[in-house]
């Protein structure tokens, strides 16, 4: 597997948590591209857009959400899945408020990737201590 398909496949589910309450808000765009830099060590903003353009095509063309996640079973320890639903929690909050639909699909990846519910909650908690949110 290549990292192209790891990135593309992390992107993808990081649009499906943007997409989630039907509103992509500019500042969850920016917190995805800011992960997909800090996750995966990308430098160039064109390369961080084309991968995003890339996802959402992809996210567009699937019926679920288990092909991206397949993916990053095969890639990932479970570090790294739990520092990815930190990651989600991290988009939900962005814009100061997690919509319902949000947080679901945020479980719903979860569950794909095989994160245990308490570590779940351990990361939603740590990221709204980070975002000062109740």
């Amino acid at each position: 597997m290549k990292i192209k398909d790891e990135i593309i496949s992390a992107t993808a589910m990081l649009l499906s948590i943007a997409k989630a309450d039907n509103i992509v808000e500019d500042s969850e765009l920016k917190s995805i591209e800011d992960i997909i830099s800090d996750f995966f060590q990308i430098n160039s903003e064109d390369e961080i857009i084309n991968y995003i353009n890339i996802a959402n095509t992809e996210l567009e063309k699937s019926t679920d959400i288990f092909e991206f996640g397949r993916v990053l079973n095969n890639a990932w320890n479970y570090q790294d899945k739990i520092d990815f639903v930190c990651c989600m929690f991290e988009v939900s909050l962005v814009d100061g408020e997690m919509y319902y639909l949000e947080e679901h699909m945020i479980k719903k990846v979860s569950n794909v990737l095989n994160v245990n519910h308490k570590d779940l909650i351990k990361s939603k908690v740590e990221i709204k201590r980070i975002f000062n949110i109740d």
